[in-house]
């Protein structure tokens, strides 16, 4: 597996493979948007040329946050996930992100890999049933 860095180029590979991890799309115009912001950088995890996950971060080597982070679903629990965001961690001293209070499993990866949570956004995340659930903010240091 290699990690090469986003690029505008990647839009369309970004918005088919985080329909595939969450269920929901974000258009390639939204990821070309958040690509090309200057305080953008990310990496796209590809095997031979398959591309197999990603992780989009905006910031800079003081803070930064994780927009989102997507494997394909065939590829979870193979190491990806772990290596896309310790590589996007080693380009900061502080990452945040947020998680759904109700996503055990990725709260579970986050917790794994020295994240804590340091606040709580109220019914941030909406669901296609109309409930409305909590997002855990979390914080890693550089160790």
């Amino acid at each position: 597996m290699r990690l090469v860095s986003l690029e505008l180029a990647h839009c369309e590979i970004l918005a088919a493979l985080h329909a595939e991890a969450f269920g929901e799309s974000w258009s390639v115009k939204a990821f070309q948007d958040l690509v090309g912001l200057s305080a953008s950088y990310g990496y796209l995890a590809q095997v031979g040329e398959e591309p197999v996950g990603f992780i989009l971060c905006q910031g800079d080597e003081v803070e930064a946050e994780i927009i989102t982070i997507a494997t394909r679903r065939l590829q979870r629990r193979t190491g990806i996930g772990t290596k896309l965001l310790e590589h996007a961690c080693q380009q900061t001293g502080r990452m945040f992100l947020e998680v759904d209070e109700e996503n055990d499993g990725a709260i579970s990866f986050y917790q794994a890999r020295d994240f804590h949570q340091i606040g709580l956004r109220t019914g941030y995340y909406k669901h296609p049933d109309g409930r409305k659930t909590d997002a855990l903010v979390m914080e890693r240091t550089k160790i």
